[in-house]
Formats: C-alpha cells, structure tokens, sequence
C-alpha cells in the first residue's frame, strides 16, 4: 500500500474542511429562536455560562450551597461560573470548550478572559441581528426545537 504524501494529506484536509464550510447544518436541540420566542430565546454570554452543564462543572469546585446560586441573579450566576470554571480553573468539559469556541468564532479575544469586553460585545447587538449572526457564522440552514409536552411555555 503506497504511502500518502504529506501534499496529498493537505490536499484531503482542505477538501474536508471546503466541504464542511460548504455544508449548511442544522441544529437538532436549539435554544436560537426568532425573538417572539421570548423566554425560549437564550443568549448572550450569561446565558452561555450558565447554561446547566457548565453549572455542574462548577460545582466540582464550589463550597456553596445550591440553593444560595439559584437564588443569585443570572449575571451573578455567570460571574461565579466564569471565575470557577475560566479563571480558577481549566474548563475540562465540552461545554467549557464550547465557550471559548463561540467567543472565537465571533471574533472575541478568548486569551484576554474579559467577560465585561464579552459582555459589551452582546450588548452591542439587536436580538435579531445577533440570531442572524449566529446562523450566519453557524452555517445553520434550520433549527428544531425538541419540545417538552409537560412545559406549558413550550
């Protein structure tokens, strides 16, 4: 069996990633609704960190009660998960890897670990506006909602 050659490994890997880059997706499990959603519509980077799985991961390492979290505000949820989990620590899970990747992809410094200049950022955008960017940036062609019958918002 002949060996590849190191020019036709580069070959194969830019035609994969041509493909995937070309490839419209769509999202199975998503939280990316139009903004008549309301409460359905999760995003910004409070919701990003303290989306349920990072929240776990946190409390791999938080000496507090959970009761005394659910009772802080989103954003002090967010300031105490970010702490823990980007500063204090070393995101381990996919999720933590799944932050930094967004921020990247919109072009956010992840080496600077500035929640306010992450913050400004998503502030800075419409609702829509930021929905279109992340279907854009995506590449989503679609999403589907998977419903939970026995919640009455959904």
């Amino acid at each position: 069996m002949a060996q590849i050659t190191t020019s036709q490994r580069d070959d194969i890997r830019g035609t994969v990633f041509r493909a995937l880059a070309d490839t419209k997706i769509t999202d199975i499990h998503t939280h990316v609704y139009d903004p008549p959603f309301g409460g359905l519509l999760l995003w910004g980077i409070d919701e990003l960190l303290t989306y349920h799985y990072l929240v776990a991961e946190a409390f791999r390492w938080l000496d507090i009660p959970y009761d005394m979290f659910w009772k802080m505000s989103k954003r002090e949820q967010a300031d105490l998960v970010w702490k823990t989990v980007f500063l204090d620590h070393s995101p381990i899970s996919e999720s933590g890897r799944g932050v930094l990747a967004i921020l990247n992809a919109l072009g956010l410094d992840v080496a600077s670990r500035n929640l306010d200049e992450y913050r400004a950022f998503f502030a800075g955008y419409k609702t829509e506006d930021y929905v279109d960017r992340v279907f854009e940036t995506a590449n989503l062609e679609s999403v589907v909602m998977t419903n939970d019958p026995f919640d009455d918002l959904e």
